[in-house]
């Protein structure tokens, strides 16, 4: 027992802020003593100390994801006495293993105990504890308002991809048919293919990019997602179809429930036929 006390969801959620802080400390620490290196071993260390700090970076993104994807099981399931224990002493686990600068096998830690909870849940956000590779683009009929909006999944981990339903990606005021549909259970590099239905609102040729409409009709517009240990990752790839020159293209895509974006995709100028990509990363909500 963890000194003779069950650990009730407000000490899980302490932990889980201090677990937070402790990293946030750390890895000031660690990229500090990188580039005090740096400066005592001059030129010939300077691309070893970026490459340290790149290395940090991918460690540290897996280690945050974990984290936070604890806490939203935390949030969003039933936990027992026993799983809250379990919780609590492997978050204790981790942060020892955070001090030894041990990011790797602290998020490992982490990341066995949340598969060991999602054995015995459901309906959880796919979008947060799985990692696949979404790509959607719409098409329009001609002359109609309707059209098809096609998703494509790809099981892009080394684990088979466990079967989840996934709600349309689109803005909430269009009209989409069906509302949400199953993804199968899928092996390591399988893909999976789905067709919506969709009808923007009666505003969304006017101000929105993807929809029908005259400015609409000669921009194309390609989102992937993918989602990776350390994070979601957005590109967009722009096609300016017509024969005129576009500035200041600005796009609002959808963005996975569960993440949030500081920024848009913005183009300054698009040249007639031309292709551009634009690439953010995303955060996970706190």
């Amino acid at each position: 027992m963890y000194d003779g006390v069950m650990p009730t969801q407000s000490d899980l959620r302490a932990q889980v802020t201090r677990l937070n802080l402790v990293l946030d400390e750390h890895i000031q620490l660690i990229q500090e003593a990188i580039l005090e290196k740096d400066v005592r071993f001059a030129k010939k260390n300077i691309r070893q100390a970026r490459e340290d700090i790149g290395v940090l970076s991918i460690q540290i993104g897996k280690m945050q994801r974990a984290i936070r994807m604890l806490h939203s099981l935390m949030r969003d399931r039933a936990t027992s006495e026993d799983e809250l224990l379990d919780i609590l002493l492997t978050m204790k686990t981790a942060e020892t293993l955070i001090m030894r600068s041990a990011f790797d096998e602290s998020a490992l830690q982490l990341e066995r105990l949340i598969e060991h909870l999602l054995a015995n849940s459901a309906a959880l956000n796919p979008f947060i504890f799985f990692q696949f590779w979404m790509g959607i683009e719409a098409r329009w009929e001609a002359n109609s308002d309707q059209g098809q909006l096609l998703v494509r999944i790809e099981n892009t981990s080394d684990v088979v991809l466990p079967g989840f339903n996934i709600k349309a990606p689109v803005p909430p005021n269009w009209r989409v048919l069906p509302d949400a549909q199953p993804v199968d259970r899928l092996q390591p590099g399988e893909t999976m293919d789905l067709v919506f239905i969709i009808t923007p609102s009666a505003m969304a040729a006017i101000r929105e990019f993807g929809a029908p409409g005259s400015l609409q009709e000669k921009l194309n517009v390609q989102t992937g997602y993918d989602l990776r240990p350390d994070g979601l990752q957005m590109t967009c790839r722009v096609e300016n179809a017509s024969d005129e020159a576009m500035n200041d293209v600005l796009l609002a895509p959808w963005i996975p429930p569960g993440w949030s974006c500081k920024s848009w995709p913005f183009f300054r100028y698009l040249a007639p036929k031309s292709v551009e990509i634009s690439t953010l990363d995303l955060e996970l909500k706190k």
